[in-house]
């Protein structure tokens, strides 16, 4: 089993977790930003996803959770701002609850709760794959309807999102259906920022974001006006700007 990361920069580690169905290469508009800020910019490949190792199991959370820690610790990463985006926040909370290598969190268009649809995309993988990931990929930048994406840019995510493995994009669904985080989040004392955008069509900000402030003591939410679950991709300047603003802190 591998996982494939990149890591650019100097200074104070950020390390960005991926969500369900991409890839690292969903972050292309955090890492410059990030390492010209002056930080050391690590992202990876969620087993199964991009051009990590794609074996038939382990698409549970402690595996993901277990696979987040074997990168950090292979890495020598100390002093972390943990970046999770959407389903990667899951194991972004439970390895910053039980680590003291990680000092701040920042989890973005959360979606760690377990929710219905969850187990309706899974039925639709099995059997329509790729127009389920279609949809879902206009789900995740649309606001109101209407895309906050260009069409090209849409299309290149599908493409990263239909070459992954089938078996884990249905069995990482799963996971997040039968996902229960309550005791992670009554644990994480790092001071954290959940950013989401005011129109996500994917995970209501009610579902996602307003829910996360109340269950992480001292937590501050940042809600992007008129952005997507996609926010750091279509709305990636105020997006960035909370994050370094927030590390600057």
């Amino acid at each position: 089993m591998s996982l494939f990361y990149e890591d650019f920069g100097d200074g104070e580690p950020v390390v960005l977790v991926h969500g369900w169905p991409l890839s690292q290469r969903f972050w292309e508009a955090q890492v410059g930003s990030f390492v010209a800020a002056g930080h050391r910019v690590v992202s990876y490949d969620r087993r199964g996803f991009g051009r990590s190792s794609r074996p038939w199991s382990g698409y549970d959370h402690g595996t993901f959770t277990a696979d987040l820690a074997a990168v950090v610790d292979a890495l020598g990463l100390t002093g972390v701002t943990l970046v999770g985006f959407s389903t990667g926040c899951a194991e972004a909370v439970t390895y910053a609850a039980g680590s003291d290598r990680v000092d701040r969190l920042v989890l973005g268009s959360p979606a760690v709760y377990p929710d219905p649809i969850a187990h309706e995309l899974m039925t639709a993988c099995r059997w329509h794959r790729i127009p389920m990931l279609d949809d879902v990929l206009l789900r995740f930048f649309a606001v109101d309807g209407h895309s906050a994406l260009d069409e090209r840019t849409r299309l290149y995510l599908l493409g990263l999102a239909a070459d992954a493995s089938p078996q884990g994009t249905a069995d990482s669904l799963a996971a997040w259906g039968s996902a229960d985080p309550a005791a992670d989040l009554s644990r994480v004392t790092v001071p954290t920022l959940i950013v989401q955008g005011e129109g996500d069509a994917f995970v209501p900000p009610r579902d996602g974001g307003a829910r996360l402030e109340r269950a992480i003591a001292g937590s501050a939410l940042v809600t992007i006006p008129d952005a997507p679950h996609g926010a750091p991709l279509t709305h990636a300047e105020q997006w960035n700007r909370s994050l370094l603003e927030f590390l600057a802190g």
